[in-house]
């Protein structure tokens, strides 16, 4: 009987931080598209939701998380998608056409979700975190560096240090490089990806011997 009095404050103690944590995503997606992310600080977030200073930063230590727990579905959708794209039953067989593909759905994924994706980068190379250890990012590199090793054995580009090259792909790829292409220098997504593609397609393939 006891057990059960005790567990009471419990359950109401986690449905109350499960309510908190919808009402400040929900508080900072109103915020963010009303005012951009860039301008909305952490503590007009809680401010807004009415939570204390304390109950936010419980829940997401900056708004790189905020932002990452808005986007998440999304990632875990693209995560299937292409995934089936590049691995799948139906997948091309030339493992370099897969990684051409793979290339345009995360700039288009990019390109939709450009302010989110920016906060989140941008969190990620702060004091407080590090680069490149994200899951997202490390299910990317896994991808590409698994579709450079069997474009190695398939004979379709010559041999090279596969997970340096992913690393180069997805610094070409990064939010933050992206946003500064398409909103400063004016580059069309086209361009971008016609030079991706010059780059890390085409650049790379071996050309047969004449």
């Amino acid at each position: 009987m006891n057990n059960m009095i005790e567990s009471i404050p419990k359950r109401r103690e986690r449905r109350d931080a499960r309510e908190n944590r919808q009402q400040i995503l929900a508080v900072a997606k109103q915020l963010f598209t009303t005012q951009g992310i860039d301008s909305t600080s952490m503590h007009e977030i809680g401010r807004t939701a009415g939570v204390g200073q304390a109950t936010l930063y419980r829940h997401f230590a900056d708004k790189g998380e905020i932002c990452h727990a808005l986007i998440k579905e999304d990632l875990a959708a693209f995560q299937e998608r292409v995934g089936a794209l590049i691995g799948g039953a139906g997948a091309v067989p030339s493992p370099m056409a897969r990684l051409d593909t793979l290339i345009v759905e995360k700039n288009r994924l990019t390109d939709s979700h450009l302010p989110l994706f920016a906060a989140i980068d941008e969190a990620a190379t702060s004091v407080q975190h590090k680069a490149f250890r994200g899951p997202f990012h490390m299910w990317l590199h896994a991808q590409i560096t698994s579709l450079f090793a069997q474009a190695v054995a398939q004979g379709e580009v010559a041999p090279l240090d596969a997970a340096f090259a992913a690393d180069a792909i997805l610094a070409a790829v990064a939010p933050h490089l992206y946003r500064y292409q398409r909103q400063d220098l004016g580059y069309s997504s086209e361009r971008i990806m016609a030079a991706m593609r010059h780059l890390f397609i085409d650049g790379l393939r071996q050309r047969s011997a004449d």
